[in-house]
């Protein structure tokens, strides 16, 4: 499950799939606490995104709801880095296995603190320390969705999340399109079988279909 905690980001990048802004929206901490109890109930991971995520006012507190509610190996937080002392700190909770953490690093995201980097490096590339859950992840092409999708830039095609997605307004959705609704964190409509077919997106499976016909 991915948790949308908010459409606010610190950067501008033309290539965002999920449309982040600088003022955005947060979720209020009634739906985390309410998508908190569906992970409960499916046993799911959960990836806490934005936006930003750590741009929220009630990052740590939902970063602590989550490790209450879930195993630590199953909350994972996705950051751009650029609140370097929080990043740092994410690094070190990682590293020690409490949670989940990567840091975005790509030519598409703006300048990080090299000590925020250094923070996410591992100092053996192929170490065995299982509990450090510290990554960096480089995005070598662009999914043509959200801001991409609209100044025309992207080479692939596809969802940037293909799992539940739940949005700061508390609505749930079968990917990261928002095309298939499935009711509210509080009024959940989730097929029965959600979790056990394979729910594609149904705007990858057009955008496959058309270059399947004109190729």
């Amino acid at each position: 499950m991915y948790i949308q905690i908010t459409t606010r980001c610190n950067m501008t990048c033309n290539h965002c799939c999920m449309r982040a802004t600088a003022k955005g929206e947060d979720m209020s901490r009634e739906v985390f606490l309410e998508a908190m109890k569906m992970v409960e109930d499916h046993g799911d991971c959960i990836t806490i995104g934005g936006g930003e995520p750590t741009l929220h006012p009630l990052f740590w507190d939902f970063i602590g709801i989550a490790l209450a509610y879930n195993d630590y190996q199953l909350v994972h937080v996705i950051t751009n880095g650029k609140i370097a002392g929080t990043a740092k700190r994410l690094a070190k909770m990682a590293r020690s296995g409490i949670l989940g953490a990567e840091l975005s690093q790509d030519q598409y995201h703006s300048y990080i603190d090299p000590t925020v980097i250094q923070a996410f490096t591992k100092e053996y590339k192929h170490s065995t320390d299982y509990r450090d859950l510290r990554s960096i992840r480089s995005v070598t092409t662009i999914i043509q969705q959200g801001r991409a999708a609209d100044n025309e830039i992207g080479d692939e095609v596809g969802c940037s999340c293909d799992d539940l997605f739940v949005a700061p307004d508390g609505k749930l959705w079968a990917c990261a399109h928002k095309e298939r609704q499935f009711g509210t964190v509080f009024d959940p409509d989730i097929p029965g079988d959600y979790f056990e077919l394979d729910y594609k997106c149904s705007v990858r499976d057009r955008e496959l279909e058309e270059e399947f016909m004109y190729a």
